[in-house]
């Protein structure tokens, strides 16, 4: 795992050494063990390295051919580069280092673009071949590592974080109109748009070809579309997604340097352990946060100290306090780069923090609630016809006026507002959104945004099913997932140079899971329901029971407790009136709403006061 950079200039002018060692600076937290360049006339490369894999100097980046004709800069893993290394060999090819990066280089002097297609693993790579003048960047499947670009007449820049191609100070600090209307939608940027005019966000399983002054983006993988499925029977479901999980696992065990777990006590988290134990990974370390306030629904360390003294690993915990955040956020809003509305984003930045004292890898359960069907509004979703009577009764006059009425009662709400839209795809956006269209009209002066549902609405005809919750589920998979959990957990970990693996996002599984019934999914008010019969061969039957808790974080009561003078100064401060974006009038009716404990809104005052955040570090600068 490390950081990417890489510089075109199409004036064929030469690449400014201090520039692309300033762009490696800038993100050598995520390869603090070693950094190099490459430059050659108009191009330059530029890597960061976090050592995992060969720790001798063997692995240093760039890296050259035998023959100094192909250059590649690399982050991530390739967990099969041992069975590609054996055919390579095969074939006559010679190796200087251990590493999976040589592989790479190889894999495409052999294979061309198509040799992404053999890699199983976790990457952002691009590799300048010096005879054909041009550069083949990829991305991975599922968008487990990030990759950034910019390009007009004059030059193409890429980097493994924005800041990295803001050092050069001819990329403009401008805002994107579809990025800002996806932020406030949905808390975070939506691929190919960033919050950055001319700036963008290469999508997971898509390649770049850049030559002769353009850039040619190709899907090389997407997911598997399954949907007239003959039912093999839950017994088969079960072994077959146990086997690819534990070959998964496996895999992903490979390393020169320790390894954990962030453990939540659910049942993604708890199956990472069961497998880990199960391959005799010793000292197995796991790794828990919670809260020191808001009581058992902020708070999961007593089960994940359950699994923990069941499989006897070494087991850390970390407790925060809001004094932390206050101490953080800006923080999180540099590592970043845009501003995230995920509040979660802040216990695993600390978690990150306290885990690298320990280890340099960790297993995440990243990708099983998309994959298997673990999120509250799939129930609703899946059994919307039981539901949908309860419309008229929740959005009459008088329902809707007690609701307003009452504090809180989050979910209640989001249902009532949800089982009133008539068109799926709006309804279903719905449950994940933080502004509806409507009240974006009223947040921002400007009243000519474009379409905050514009790649949903695009992604939507093309993974359409004859089953609405596989179509919901398979948006979440290319949207929700890589651009707001992925994306978390990527810049969280990597701020710390700590690796993070995600064994629930093997491409093979995931294939596989699009194959199984959805009623071996969710069934009833259950969810989750195959992942929690394996590991019942692990567990006892009440941790398996377990339901779904989530990350959740006590934004409201931060928000009304030490965080509230520090809210209320920066939204309401001069400058963040000044710059033209917000009706204040509508601002400042939220935040009574909110104050007088009427509406849940901290979550939309949260992605404005990130958003103001933001634009003090990275716009006004």
């Amino acid at each position: 795992m490390c950081g990417i950079v890489g510089i075109y200039n199409l004036n064929k002018s030469s690449v400014d050494k201090n520039l692309l060692l300033s762009m490696i600076r800038k993100i050598n937290h995520r390869g603090p063990d070693d950094s190099g360049i490459f430059l050659h006339k108009n191009v330059g490369l530029g890597h960061a390295r976090l050592s995992i894999i060969d720790l001798s100097s063997a692995g240093h980046q760039p890296m050259s051919d035998s023959e100094e004709i192909l250059h590649i800069v690399f982050n991530g893993e390739i967990y099969n580069f041992k069975e590609i290394r054996k055919s390579l060999e095969d074939l006559g090819y010679k190796f200087k280092s251990k590493t999976d990066t040589e592989v790479i280089l190889y894999s495409y002097k052999e294979w061309g673009i198509d040799c992404v297609k053999k890699f199983n693993g976790m990457f952002a790579f691009a590799i300048f071949d010096q005879e054909n003048d041009l550069f083949f960047i990829a991305r991975d499947r599922m968008g487990e590592k990030p990759l950034y670009y910019y390009f007009n007449n004059n030059k193409f820049i890429f980097a493994s974080e924005i800041k990295a191609i803001l050092e050069d100070k001819d990329v403009k600090r401008e805002i994107d109109n579809q990025g800002l209307v996806n932020y406030f939608t949905f808390g975070h940027s939506i691929a190919p748009d960033t919050l950055y005019k001319g700036i963008k966000k290469l999508s997971p399983g898509n390649y770049i070809i850049f030559k002769n002054g353009k850039i040619e983006i190709e899907k090389y993988w997407d997911l598997l579309l399954i949907d007239n499925i003959e039912d093999k029977g839950e017994k088969y479901y079960c072994q077959k997604v146990k086997d690819i999980l534990e070959n998964s696992v496996r895999d992903r065990l490979v390393s020169d340097v320790p390894l954990g777990v962030f453990l939540s006590g659910g049942i993604d988290s708890s199956l990472m352990v069961a497998m880990m134990a199960k391959n005799k990974v010793s000292p197995l370390k796991t790794f828990s946060v919670g809260f020191n306030v808001g009581g058992k629904e902020f708070n999961e360390l007593s089960d994940a100290k359950i699994v923990a003294d069941y499989f006897k690993t070494d087991h850390h915990e970390i407790i925060l306090e809001e004094s932390d955040l206050i101490n953080t956020l800006n923080k999180l809003v540099y590592y970043f780069d845009e501003p995230f509305g995920d509040a979660a984003s802040f216990p695993v930045f600390y978690m990150s923090e306290f885990a690298k004292k320990y280890v340099s890898v960790v297993l995440t359960g990243e990708g099983a609630d998309e994959i298997f069907g673990g999120y509250r509004r799939y129930l609703v979703e899946k059994n919307l016809s039981k539901v949908s009577p309860l419309s008229p009764i929740l959005n009459n006059s008088f329902s809707k006026y007690c609701l307003e009425s009452l504090p809180n009662l989050r979910r209640v709400k989001k249902l009532a507002s949800a089982l009133a839209i008539k068109n799926d795809l709006e309804r279903y956006t719905n449950w994940i959104s933080f502004f509806s269209s409507d009240a974006l009209n009223d947040l921002f002066l400007n009243k000519n945004l474009p379409d905050p549902l514009k790649v949903y609405k695009q992604d939507y005809s093309l993974y359409k099913g004859n089953e609405w919750l596989k179509t919901i589920m398979r948006l979440d998979q290319k949207i929700l997932l890589p651009d707001g959990y992925l994306e978390k957990v990527d810049k969280t970990t990597m701020a710390f140079g700590l690796e993070s693996r995600a064994p629930f996002l093997d491409h093979k599984l995931v294939e596989f899971a699009e194959s199984i019934p959805s009623n071996y999914k969710i069934k009833g008010q259950e969810t989750k329901i195959i992942l929690r019969q394996i590991l019942k061969e692990f567990l006892p039957e009440s941790i398996c029971k377990k339901a779904k808790h989530g990350f959740a974080v006590p934004t409201n009561i931060w928000l009304k407790g030490k965080l509230k003078n520090y809210l209320f100064e920066i939204i309401f401060d001069e400058r963040t009136k000044q710059r033209g974006y917000f009706d204040f009038e509508y601002i400042e009716k939220i935040y009574k709403k909110y104050k007088n404990e009427s509406q849940p809104l901290d979550s939309q005052l949260w992605l404005i006061l990130n958003f103001e955040l933001w634009h003090r570090q990275f716009i006004d600068k």
